[in-house]
Parts: C-alpha cells; sequence; structure tokens
C-alpha cells in the first residue's frame, strides 16, 4: 500500500512539475502542490528504502565539499560565429556546396546562459555536468537535480544524453540582485554562481531554468531523422525546449528569423545574444562533420551591439596611474546588453563638447565590443537647451592641484607627481592581473593600506606582515595571511610583468615583453640606450624615450635599488624551446576557445615569436578569436596573414592536443 501511494505520489507531482515548469500551464494550486509534496515527504521518511533518484523530494540537494571533473561520453562542441548577412549567406554557400541547393534550416534563439549535459538511463535523470572545455567538465549533478525544468524522470525509458542551457530569467535576476550585498553584473554571471554552490539548496532557491537543444539517443531505431524533429522528440519525453524556433527552407527565411528577433529579443524574460542556424537533415550532418572545434553544419548569427537610453545623472572626474583626468558618466541604472549599466565611458573632454553632453540629458548608450559601456549621443529633447553646458575642471578632483595639457594629446593632466588618486591608481595596477597578478588586494583595501600610511609605493607591499592587514576593516586572520601569501607569491613573476607593473608611459604587458625578450636582466635594461631601445621591433622612438627616461630619474632608480635590498633578482627567465617562429610578431584578438590570449601569447614566446598589442605592416599574423575588435579590421586593410584558432593551433603544432 505504502510503496503503490509513494510511486502514484512521485508521478503526480512530476506531471505537476512539467506542465508548471516546462508547458507554464499549471494544473494544481500551490497550496494541492504543498500537500502532496509533505505527504510524499513523511512516507518517505518512513519507508526510506523507497526513495528513488526520480523523486521530487530529491530537488532538496545537500552540501559539497568540491566540484569532480568527469569526461563528457560525447564531446560538446562550440559554434563558428557570423556578425552580418553576408557572412551568413557564405556560410550557407559552403553548405550547399556540399549537400546541394534548398537545404533546409532550424532556427534558434541562443540563450545567454550556461551549457550543460544531462544523462538520463532508461528514462531517469544519473549525471549532469557543465560543458568545461568540451572533453571534460564538472560534475554538478545535485545542483541540477534542484532545477525544476530538468524531468527526474522521463516520458519514456530512453537512454538519451541532451543538451541544454541553464539560464536565470530575468525577472528572477533583478529581484536576486534588489536581496543581494553584492549584486551580480548579468544574468548569465547570477546563473554560474547560482550553479556552482556547494550547497545546492542554494542553487535551489535561484529560479534556475533550462531550455534543452539536441540530444543523442543511443538506440538508432529511434533516432529522429531531423534536428527538428529531435526538438518535438524531446517535448514530447518530458523537456523544455524554446518556443521561438522556425523550420526554414533557405538562408534568406534564417536572415528574416534573425532580423525579426533584433528588436522582439528585448521582450523576453531571459538573455539571448543571437540565433543559432542549423542544418535540419541529420544526413546532412554527418556529411559536413567538424572542424577541431566546431561543427559545419551549423553557425550562431550574433546580434549587433544593443543601444538603450538612460539619464546622465553626474560626470564623475577619475584620475588615472599616469596622472590622466578622464569623465565618466553617471547613469540612471539600466539593462544594457544582459548587465546593468550605472557608469559609461565619456573618453575625454573633447568628446563632452563634441557631443554637447549635459548633466540631464537622456543619452544613447552601448557597450563597445559588447564590454565597455560608452555614451554615444545625446537624445533629442526640448530639455537639452536648458540645460547648463558643462564646465571643463581647471583642478585635480583629489588634490586640488592645475590641471595641464600635453603636447599632441587630447587628455588633460595632474600636475602633482605626488597626487594620491595617482598613487593609489599605480598601487591598483601593481596588483592588477595584468601586472604582478596578487590576489586579495582590491581597490578596497589599497585604500585602507595607504590611509593608515602602510603602503605609498609598491614596494611597501613586501615590506607588510600578517598583522598589518588584521588592521583593516573587516580582515580576518585567514584573509590576512591569503593576502600576504599572495603577495610573497608575486616576487616569483617574471621580469616582463614587473615592467608592466612599474606604470611607464605608454607601456602596457605587449610593449614590456617585446623590450624585455632583448634583455637578459632589468642592468641591461636600465643601461640601454634611446636608440638601443627603439631599434626593438614594435617599439618606436616615443616609447623608446619614455622608458630610457623613467630608468633615467632618481627617483625610480631609488625604487629599483630598493627592490633589490628585498631580494628581487630581475633576471630573465623566459626560455624559448624553439626558434620555429624567430622574426614573427603576432597579434591576438577577440576570444580564443583552447586557451586564453596570455596562454597564447606564451606559446608564442617559447617558440621564438613575439606579440605585440597593434597591428602595422611589420605584423606577420593576427590570430582572431570569436568577437574580434577593429585590429582585425585594420589587417584585413594592411593585407596581414589573418589565422582563425584552428590554422594558428596547427602552426603551433598544438591541433591535436589533447586539451584542445
Amino acid at each position: 500500500m505504502s510503496e503503490s501511494r509513494i510511486n502514484f505520489l512521485k508521478d503526480e507531482l512530476n506531471k505537476y512539475a512539467y506542465n508548471y515548469y516546462v508547458l507554464d500551464n499549471p494544473l494544481v494550486s500551490d497550496f494541492e502542490y504543498d500537500k502532496l509534496f509533505s505527504e510524499l515527504k513523511e512516507l518517505e521518511d518512513k519507508y526510506p528504502e523507497l526513495i528513488t533518484a526520480d523523486s521530487p523530494t530529491q530537488r532538496v540537494g545537500g552540501l559539497s565539499s568540491s566540484f569532480d571533473e568527469v569526461k563528457h561520453k560525447y564531446r560538446l562542441y562550440s559554434l563558428d560565429n557570423t556578425y552580418n548577412y553576408d557572412e551568413l549567406r557564405k556560410w550557407y554557400e559552403r553548405v550547399t556546396k556540399e549537400c546541394g541547393d534548398n537545404v533546409e534550416l532550424v532556427c534558434e534563439l541562443k540563450i545567454d546562459g550556461l551549457a550543460i549535459a544531462l544523462r538520463y538511463e532508461n528514462g531517469i535523470f544519473v549525471h549532469g555536468a557543465t560543458r568545461g572545455d568540451g572533453i571534460s567538465g564538472e560534475e554538478i549533478t545535485q545542483n541540477l537535480k534542484t532545477i525544476k525544468a530538468i524531468p527526474l524522470k522521463l516520458f519514456e525509458k530512453a537512454d538519451i544524453e541532451v543538451r541544454g542551457e541553464i539560464y536565470m530569467p530575468v525577472s528572477s535576476f533583478e529581484k536576486l540582485n534588489k536581496e543581494s550585498e553584492k549584486p551580480f553584473a548579468n544574468p548569465r554571471n547570477a546563473a554560474a554562481g547560482s550553479l556552482r554552490q556547494l550547497d545546492s539548496s542554494v542553487t535551489a532557491k535561484r529560479d534556475l531554468s533550462m531550455f534543452t537543444y539536441t540530444a543523442i539517443v543511443e538506440k538508432a531505431e529511434t533516432m529522429p531523422k531531423t534536428h527538428w524533429d529531435s526538438l518535438q522528440y524531446l517535448k514530447k519525453i518530458g523537456f523544455k525546449t524554446n518556443p521561438n524556433i522556425r523550420l526554414v527552407k533557405d538562408i534568406e527565411g534564417a536572415v528574416d528569423f534573425c532580423k525579426e528577433w533584433e528588436t522582439k529579443r528585448f521582450d523576453l524574460d531571459y538573455a539571448t545574444d543571437g540565433v543559432v542556424i542549423k542544418v535540419n537533415s541529420f544526413a546532412f550532418q554527418r556529411e559536413l562533420g567538424f572542424t577541431s572545434r566546431a561543427p559545419k553544419w551549423a553557425t550562431a548569427f550574433k546580434f549587433p551591439p544593443e543601444e538603450i537610453s538612460t539619464k546622465l545623472l553626474n560626470i564623475e572626474i577619475g584620475v588615472g596611474k599616469t596622472g590622466a583626468v578622464t569623465p565618466v558618466a553617471i547613469l540612471e541604472p539600466v539593462l544594457l546588453a544582459g548587465s546593468t549599466v550605472s557608469r559609461a565611458s565619456l573618453h575625454n573632454f573633447d568628446e563632452i563638447k563634441r557631443l554637447d553632453v549635459r548633466i540631464g540629458d537622456r543619452v544613447l548608450i552601448k557597450k563597445a565590443a559588447e564590454i565597455i559601456p560608452k555614451v554615444i549621443k545625446v537624445v533629442d529633447a526640448p530639455e537639452h537647451e536648458t540645460l547648463p553646458v558643462y564646465k571643463v575642471p581647471e583642478n585635480c578632483p583629489e588634490c586640488s592641484s592645475p590641471l595641464e595639457e600635453r603636447e599632441g594629446e587630447v587628455n588633460l593632466y595632474c600636475s602633482n607627481p605626488k597626487c594620491p588618486a595617482v598613487i593609489r591608481a599605480k598601487l591598483e595596477y601593481w596588483v592588477s592581473k595584468e601586472a604582478m597578478d596578487i590576489d586579495f588586494i582590491g581597490p578596497s583595501v589599497i585604500s585602507q593600506l595607504y590611509s593608515l600610511g602602510l603602503v605609498k609605493s609598491p614596494v611597501d607591499f613586501y615590506k607588510l606582515k600578517v598583522e598589518d592587514f588584521l588592521k583593516l576593516d573587516l580582515v580576518k586572520e585567514k584573509s590576512a595571511s591569503n593576502m600576504y601569501n599572495s603577495i610573497q607569491e608575486s616576487r616569483k613573476r617574471p621580469l616582463s610583468r614587473f615592467i608592466t607593473a612599474l606604470s611607464i608611459r605608454h607601456v602596457g604587458k605587449e610593449t614590456a615583453d617585446l623590450i624585455t625578450s632583448e634583455f637578459t636582466n632589468l642592468d641591461e635594461l636600465m643601461n640601454a640606450s634611446s636608440e638601443s631601445l627603439s631599434n626593438i621591433e614594435g617599439i618606436g622612438e616615443k616609447i623608446a624615450l619614455s622608458v630610457y627616461e623613467f630608468f633615467h630619474n632618481s627617483e625610480n632608480i631609488k625604487l629599483i635599488e630598493e627592490f633589490k635590498t628585498l631580494g628581487f633578482a630581475f633576471e630573465n627567465t623566459v626560455q624559448y624551446r624553439t626558434d620555429e617562429l624567430s622574426g614573427k610578431t603576432f597579434v591576438l584578438t577577440g576570444t580564443l576557445q583552447s586557451m586564453t590570449r596570455d596562454e597564447a601569447g606564451d606559446k608564442i614566446k617559447a617558440r621564438g615569436g613575439k606579440t605585440s598589442s597593434s597591428v602595422s605592416k611589420k605584423t606577420s599574423y593576427v590570430v582572431a578569436g570569436d568577437n574580434p575588435g577593429s585590429k582585425l579590421d585594420k589587417a584585413q586593410n594592411l593585407g596581414v596573414i589573418i589565422l582563425n584558432e584552428d590554422e594558428f593551433l596547427k602552426l603551433i603544432g598544438e591541433a591535436d592536443e589533447k586539451k584542445y
């Protein structure tokens, strides 16, 4: 009697959950659902031997000490991107060249979430993992069980692996941020943070959902013949699929779908940044096959950067590590391209004058390269002429020193080299990922250390003791130890990182790499003439003069000597394994799938090559990943050889590495 009642309750509750979370068509009230759930919980407490994996009570979750890495049974590939309709049509031309004319396509909204793989055996959910690198991911089964849109038991006893995208609805994201001490940047970050909680009961409270977009059915006789049919099959057996899909007869139908959703997407309660277009026929998909990273039978069309208007509340002035004074727009918060934006770049005071931006205006903002918000124009309104014209400041907002112009530059600069804002900015840059990469030391910590007189220059970081950190607000022993140890660990950074961290004018990470590759230690560099520095490929006269003057400044020489007394060796530890790329200069742009750009740069240098941050006629190759910027356009105009990620990996001999 008890077993049959438990089975009945499980089936009923799973049915109600499917109708509520997948079909958005509730069959019973929350009160009725909770009443049945409580009855099931009481029976399972009484008869624990009858608890099964498909029971709704197993969605509550528990604690985990870590996430184990697991290898996917079937690889999860990436997608190639297209950014305009001409590129989309060229992709279709390649498809029809292989498969013949009028190849049917399926168009689906590209959900801005996290890809996951779910495994079902005999219709029961047994295993779930993150995408990871596509070959291996993190096992997060318990957390995935808390997501109501993921069925614990299918309507069919299938052995199947499905792929889906976990997302957080925009409405849930906004509610979560109102309740959080540290708001998330966008719904995708919120979903990622929620999915990787060691306590899955936290995940259960975060209102995550999932759209399923493909399946691998292991019995060939039950496998649908087309992608469209597979989506219908997934719905039939209990999965939530995106309703905004369309079967089209050719590429023009796909173009129409993309154009339609460029504006309609803003009405959705989830973030989407494009459209995925797939060849419908599985037979054609098999014929087209894959590259080393992506299917040839699918592509993602990325929507152009989103633009939105909001009110300019104020213009704040920031002071950087060079003393440059830059205006920042303070905005009425608005959701832009998936994240809440309340600040945007105004670049410089000439830009404010050109746009005639006034405090109180409605302004149009967009994200440059989908990352940095910037003001692009004032929205025409009668109120604009009634607002006071913005007056360029004459004094530094931090130390009140006069602002000065520098020949050939649009920025204004604080004239005080001892300006507290400049010193703090240099300290913040010193600990940054690009420079010495010191964890646990952020702007708030630096501000307190500076106020207490504990850190006035970068060398002071290495004189700190654990007890010094305990003087800071809300810092306990463990945090103090973490900060101290992270600083000591940074002593091992290569010479190029140290040069980057010094904040030499015109010298960033790429330039520091170029300079230090020519010297065995810091003393050699300090003794180099301006002429010899300018002879380094990629280093012009302006940079060479800046480096020369920096190392011939008495205060900077004193700083270097202080570092030496603390045991810094300043040896160039870069060891080249080969010289196969000797004489070749690379520029990296966009996002690579198999490694970070820093890792790619290290691989180039390990083979004797060099990297640069800018494209010129001397550039040998531009490596273009996803979302390449203006560097790609410049390379095309100059006729520089452009490599995609596959071609780059072949060039460095790593196309077949297991990691990739």
